[in-house]
């Protein structure tokens, strides 16, 4: 086999290959002697059909199949013996068809990595916004708790709808003339605030009495759900039934124990372990600006191309994990409607510089012949462990696979390389 590299960009490579007429010929036999006894030739017994039969029905079948088995085994020989760091599939282009007795010859465009040598990477200047937790801070939590525990209870002494009441009310509604999906409801529950009754907001009723029926009427999206609706305009009888107001609970040791939170039993308790959660956020938030503040200043003083493949990967990785915090929510991305055209272009600076960056800190991670030991993926295993309260067995078993392991080495390689970027940096508070 021959191979001829060519360097087209910092991160492209042209590969022509050529295969040896005698290993095109020999994967020919093989693949005449597989299909031989896989069909059923009138007039022949399985097996037994000649080859000269055999091409005369499937020779552009198999001349296919063989060409895409060549192309593939040769190609990942070739990467390996010329040591290309490819990134991406190849794009393969084959100047002739494969046919006994001859070579086969093709090219394939492919995406590498590019090869760095960083530079000025001691020595960089940067800011960090030093962690700190107020008191508001906490407060505010502790709003955000109440308001999550807060119940709809009725409204005593008073018979009138007013504004931020929630409603229980009874609804009918057709569309010219006929009722519709979900046009009757009974003790349906909406707020009294501006808004839409698709929204849960019923701004018609405010100053309406206990039994008193207001009539809306009410349009429908274009893109609504159900077909037959979309762009209709319903007209709906609502008849109030009884209001109800949100109660907050007190802030207290019950509102604390009730939670249900290990060691927390007082309202004094809640608050120390909420300002302790918020400044160990704080400092993850400070530690992550810093990091990428060192990464943007190293950048500065090291330009390179990056290939367009590992970008794309980055933004569907983005996307993914939109994917399943909002899966987590009960949400599905893929009903939101998004433009995912406008979406990836969104995503593809943030992508590009976290390609560039990742690339940069590995280069500097060959650079000062950094190494991952067993010591450090246990140590860090341990930390993954206690950082998402899992028991160490556990966390151990999920990293068990080799494609985990070498994500969680490249990690701690990245880390280090921090490390190195930090210990030599001018790091003021800002």
């Amino acid at each position: 086999m021959k191979i001829e590299v060519e360097n087209v960009s910092p991160v492209e490579r042209k590969v022509t290959i050529e295969v040896d007429p005698d290993r095109v010929a020999k994967e020919l036999e093989q693949a005449y002697v597989g299909l031989g006894r896989r069909v059923k030739l009138r007039g022949f017994r399985p097996g037994k059909a000649p080859r000269k039969v055999l091409e005369r029905h499937f020779r552009s079948e198999v001349e296919s199949e063989v060409a895409e088995k060549i192309v593939q085994s040769t190609f990942a020989e070739a990467v390996r013996v010329e040591d290309i760091d490819v990134v991406a599939p190849p794009h393969v282009s084959i100047a002739e068809g494969v046919a006994e007795g001859k070579p086969l010859r093709y090219t394939a465009r492919v995406e590498v990595k590019p090869r760095l040598a960083p530079k000025d990477y001691r020595g960089l200047a940067a800011k960090r916004r030093p962690p700190s937790v107020t008191d508001d801070q906490v407060a505010a939590e502790i709003t955000r708790i109440q308001d999550a525990m807060a119940q709809l209870v009725p409204v005593e002494g008073r018979f009138d709808a007013q504004e931020g009441d929630w409603a229980v009310v009874d609804h009918e509604g057709t569309i010219e003339g006929m009722p519709f999906e979900g046009s009757r409801a009974e003790g349906v529950t909406v707020k009294v605030a501006p808004g839409s009754v698709s929204e849960g907001n019923l701004e018609a009723l405010k100053g309406k009495k206990l039994g008193e029926v207001v009539e809306i009427e009410e349009p429908f999206a274009a893109d609504h759900r159900v077909e037959a609706l979309r762009g209709k305009v319903a007209k709906m009888r609502v008849t109030l039934k009884s209001l109800k107001t949100r109660q907050l609970p007190p802030v207290d040791d019950a509102l604390a124990k009730s939670l249900g939170i290990e060691g927390i039993e007082t309202i004094d308790q809640l608050r120390a372990r909420i300002r302790s959660d918020l400044q160990k956020r704080e400092e993850r938030r400070a530690e992550t600006e810093l990091k990428d503040a060192l990464v943007k200043a190293a950048l500065e003083k090291n330009e390179f191309e990056v290939p367009p493949a590992l970008v794309e990967r980055a933004i569907d990785a983005m996307i993914e994990g939109a994917a399943e915090r909002f899966a987590r929510q009960g949400i599905d991305i893929r009903q939101l409607g998004l433009d995912q055209a406008r979406m990836r272009g969104d995503l593809r600076e943030q992508a590009l510089l976290q390609v560039r960056g990742r690339l940069l800190l590995e280069a500097i991670a060959d650079t000062e012949k950094i190494e991952v030991t067993d010591e450090d993926l246990q140590a860090e295993i341990t930390r993954i462990a206690g950082e998402l309260g899992l028991p160490l067995a556990q966390a151990q078993q999920q990293m068990r696979s080799a494609q985990a392991r070498d994500a969680l080495k490249s990690k701690i390689r990245e880390d280090k390389a921090m490390a190195v970027l930090s210990s030599a940096a001018t790091i003021q508070d800002a």
